[in-house]
């Protein structure tokens, strides 16, 4: 399942690791794009929109 979602708060390679690796725990098979400038993260993998907005507000970033 392909996911886009846009994260505000993403403003730094930190920030990309830090969603990485959180979605990454739940689904080690997916692919996670980030786009700094876009402040838009891709996931193609298992998980559900729901999933990966939940990932994403646990480890502090915001979502819009």
């Amino acid at each position: 399942m392909l996911i886009q979602i846009h994260v505000p708060s993403m403003v730094c390679q930190a920030c990309v690791k830090t969603i990485t690796n959180a979605i990454k725990a739940n689904d080690p098979a997916a692919i996670v794009e980030a786009d700094l400038s876009q402040h838009q993260v891709t996931v193609n993998g298992a998980l559900d929109r729901e999933q990966v907005k939940a990932m994403i507000l646990a480890v502090g970033h915001e979502v819009a």
